[in-house]
């Protein structure tokens, strides 16, 4: 029989699998890694972890495509964080929530009476944990990538957690513009007279 102290060891021990961790959803180190030179500390790699309902876990990129295949072994690196939550290795993750969006460019030519025209794609899926969306414009107008991030500021930031919609357009990183909503928003979007966006929360 162990001994109480021998249990409590084997229990740290034991592997942390997805399904007694990690909730369903998306999951990804976004926010961690953004502020982590800002606020001192070493710059993990990004991470992002899909989890079906079965408790199976997958690699995903920022895009939502799947970068392996489903596995029930232990998530590698997976621990409880001090104070509720959990990491890899000492980077944070957080629970993305779905967003379904809509986009709409402006063509580069017109319509035949002069007016503007206007290219539309909607229920795009995405997570609001970094992830991204891209519409190729085909040839008749630009190509267009959103990203969602639900930003917690660095330590010491005098800003507010926000929503934020981000569109790019030949710059993956910066942004042409952006516009942000309370972290609880259930809708947020953008106007920037050559493209409109707008993404809402998706119930799970």
């Amino acid at each position: 029989m162990l001994r109480p102290i021998a249990l409590i060891a084997f229990a740290f021990a034991a592997p942390v699998t997805a399904q007694s961790a990690l909730p369903p959803g998306i999951w990804t180190n976004n926010e961690d890694v953004y502020f982590a030179e800002e606020e001192g500390r070493e710059k993990a790699e990004w991470v992002a972890l899909e989890v079906n309902d079965a408790g199976q876990w997958r690699g995903v990129d920022a895009f939502g495509e799947a970068q392996g295949e489903w596995s029930s072994a232990a998530i590698p690196g997976l621990t409880p964080r001090e104070g509720g939550g959990w990491q890899i290795g000492e980077s944070e993750l957080r629970l993305s929530r779905p967003m379904s969006c809509w986009v709409s460019v402006r063509k580069f030519a017109g319509k035949p009476d002069g007016s503007t025209d206007w290219t539309f794609a909607n229920k795009l899926e995405i997570f609001d944990q970094g992830g991204r969306v891209t519409v190729p414009g085909e040839g008749i107008a630009p190509d267009v990538t959103i990203r969602v991030r639900n930003v917690t500021w660095a330590a010491g930031s005098r800003n507010k957690p926000s929503l934020v919609l981000y569109v790019h357009k030949d710059d993956p990183v910066r942004a042409e513009s952006y516009s942000w909503a309370s972290p609880d928003a259930s809708l947020v979007g953008v106007n920037l007279r050559w493209v409109q966006a707008s993404c809402s929360r998706v119930d799970t």
